[in-house]
């Protein structure tokens, strides 16, 4: 196990392994990182949102907009594996100043240009690709980061604490980025430059276990089998391979979900209940978040799996009968309640049989498969809803969850870490 940074000299080493260990809480670097992160990703949430309002009001073209979304998901998922190639070549605390000041660069560029007068769909383009791949590269270094800086015996419950930050942030942050706008366009986009620049400080501060360059002499071509090697070594371990597809799967279908609840409540009348949706859905994430540390306790893998996957499968047929706007977004609130505990579990057990030296690429893997997902699921989910209908929609969702529900239960992969632990799935 790795030590907390500035723990664990070989003169007291035996002195540091009967001592019993600080919360979370009061871990510094933890602290700092989760706080950087927090800026980060509220920052990203409200010009996430913010980003189709200017597009819409400078061209009035709703395919314009659309394609500075997809313009930050696109380069987010195109640079996840080389993000994670990187990260695992250099030092992490480096990558993650180097994404912040970048991001912070952009976005401040971008807020002079809109101050100005002057800001063109190719400047809002380049500005959100920017976003994104700074994005994978924050995202990867953090990951691959955390072990570093919490003991083993918590890893979970900062996974945990982790889940309900992001959780947290796509609650506050449209709403806040909504704010913003409507008081002045630049507001959005200069208030995360300056989020980032106070996420870049608090960074300078975090103190981090000795790392070497891990980069060699070959450049782009050793990056690129770097990348390889990640891949097949994801691929060649059963059990990730099992919950990353598990996973990837899920978050598809949800997130399919979420864009037809809020079809559905424009639909009915209830346009004025969307905001709430995402809010009833948030909050469950974030009390599920809460209830993690001591859900994992009582739940195995196989548990935690099989119950959110089988209570999806029996909730979601919901939104088929009942009302669409509130009732939708307490349901879909209810589905995601047991999300974190098993988020918690599984990605604290591929942080744990993942070599130090592989956590970046196994990071952007996973990154560039629940973009992917995030991407392909509204797509599905509003092409059904607009030439099947609603009933079509909900019970083919319905049929792919009781897919991933079976997979779940049958996985001897799943059940063999859930019977042997963690030492256990080392075999896998």
């Amino acid at each position: 196990m790795t030590e907390r940074a500035g723990a664990g000299t070989a003169r007291d080493s035996g002195r540091t392994a009967e001592a019993p260990l600080r919360p979370l809480s009061r871990n510094r670097a933890y602290n700092l990182l989760w706080s950087s992160n927090v800026l980060s990703q509220l920052g990203s949430q409200a010009t996430l949102f913010a980003y189709p309002l200017l597009v819409l009001a400078m061209t009035g073209s709703v395919f314009q907009a659309s394609l500075v979304e997809f313009a930050v998901a696109a380069s987010r998922m195109a640079a996840g594996l080389p993000a994670g190639a990187l990260t695992d070549r250099m030092p992490r605390k480096r990558v993650l100043l180097v994404s912040e000041i970048a991001r912070a660069l952009a976005l401040g560029a971008l807020a002079v240009a809109i101050a100005t007068g002057w800001a063109p769909l190719a400047l809002i383009l380049a500005v959100a690709v920017v976003e994104g791949v700074a994005t994978a590269l924050f995202s990867a270094a953090d990951q691959a980061l955390l072990p570093q800086v919490v003991p083993r015996s918590q890893l979970s419950s900062a996974v945990a604490r982790n889940t309900a930050r992001y959780h947290v942030a796509t609650i506050v942050g449209p709403g806040l980025g909504g704010v913003l706008y409507n008081v002045a366009r630049v507001l959005p986009f200069g208030a995360q430059a300056v989020t980032s620049l106070a996420a870049f400080g608090t960074l300078l501060f975090l103190r981090t276990p000795e790392e070497r360059e891990r980069s060699t002499p070959d450049g782009a071509q050793g990056l690129w089998r770097s990348t390889v090697t990640g891949l097949r070594w994801l691929c060649a371990n059963r059990l990730l391979r099992v919950t990353v597809g598990l996973t990837m799967g899920f978050n598809a279908v949800f997130s399919g979900l979420l864009l037809v609840a809020i079809g559905l409540a424009q639909q009915d009348g209830a346009g004025s209940q969307v905001g709430a949706i995402g809010a009833l859905t948030g909050a469950g994430g974030v009390l599920g978040a809460l209830a993690a540390p001591r859900l994992r306790l009582r739940l195995s893998t196989y548990s935690a799996v099989t119950l959110l996957t089988w209570g999806a499968t029996v909730l979601v047929p919901l939104l088929a009968v009942l009302p669409a706007g509130y009732v939708h977004g307490a349901v879909l609130g209810c589905v995601v309640f047991l999300a974190p505990t098993a988020s918690a579990i599984i990605t604290t057990h591929q942080m744990l049989i993942t070599p130090d030296e592989m956590r970046g690429r196994l990071a952007g893997a996973i990154g560039v498969s629940l973009g992917a997902a995030s991407a392909l699921g509204p797509v599905a989910g509003g092409a059904l809803l607009e030439f099947s209908g609603a009933t079509v929609t909900v019970l083919a969702a319905t049929a792919v969850l009781a897919l991933l529900a079976l997979r779940a239960t049958v996985s001897g992969a799943i059940r063999a870490h859930s019977d042997g632990g963690a030492g256990g799935a080392q075999g896998e």
